[in-house]
């Protein structure tokens, strides 16, 4: 079985969940709260993450479809992605990375 990152609300994070990504926390511009990828997060750690008013976290969740739906899903997204990017000069760096930040993110 696979796996997928999900950002996720603060309410539907419980306890042994996995980060997927780094988490950071700051206020006025001073990073007070962090914790690694690859963290389990615990009881304490959603404490201290709703007592600094973070509100979203990325974590990592076991993806029950198969390799031919997520190829699908992933044909989906790209096709998707083409519609919206159709008028758009992607022989531009920026405008190719973008299309591809865009399809990685939605390929998780």
């Amino acid at each position: 079985m696979g796996q997928q990152l999900r950002y996720l609300p603060l309410s539907e994070i419980i306890e042994g969940m996995v980060l997927g990504a780094p988490l950071a926390i700051a206020e006025h511009g001073v990073t007070n709260f962090t914790l690694p990828v690859g963290h389990e997060l615990t009881t304490s750690n959603l404490h201290q993450i709703a007592l600094r008013h973070g509100e979203f976290a990325c974590v990592l969740l076991d993806d029950p479809r198969s390799d031919e739906e997520r190829a699908a899903a992933i044909e989906r997204h790209r096709a998707r992605l083409d519609r919206i990017f159709a008028r758009a000069d992607r022989s531009r760096p920026a405008v190719a990375g973008l299309y591809a930040a865009v399809l990685a993110y939605r390929s998780l």
